[in-house]
């Protein structure tokens, strides 16, 4: 299933998520790495020394959301600023400045 403006694919399906029982807010493009961090952590007694590397990696997929979607944004700004520059200069002031202004 592809999420619109995501370049990361979801690779967990609706019923695996419904199954390891993850959080609706936590079911995005990182939910495959998700799943296997909780029976991890539910294995080990959510033992903060353990599963460092399944937390790494899920975290790492979060950054990585997180920036694609700041980077979307920032693209989204610059146009909307270019769209504002290219309309103020081809508008007719409605108040004209005079000689002495």
């Amino acid at each position: 299933m592809e999420v619109p403006g995501s370049s990361k694919p979801m690779l967990a399906t609706q019923e695996e998520m419904v199954e390891a029982r993850v959080p609706i807010p936590y079911r995005d493009q990182c939910a495959h790495l998700l799943i296997p961090l909780n029976k991890c952590r539910h294995a080990e007694f959510f033992l903060p020394w353990k599963c460092e590397n399944e937390r790494h990696i899920y975290e790492k997929c979060e950054y990585e959301l997180v920036m694609e979607r700041m980077l979307q944004m920032q693209k989204i700004r610059e146009a909307e600023a270019k769209h504002k520059q290219s309309h103020k200069q081809g508008t007719i002031p409605l108040i004209p400045k005079t000689a002495n202004a």
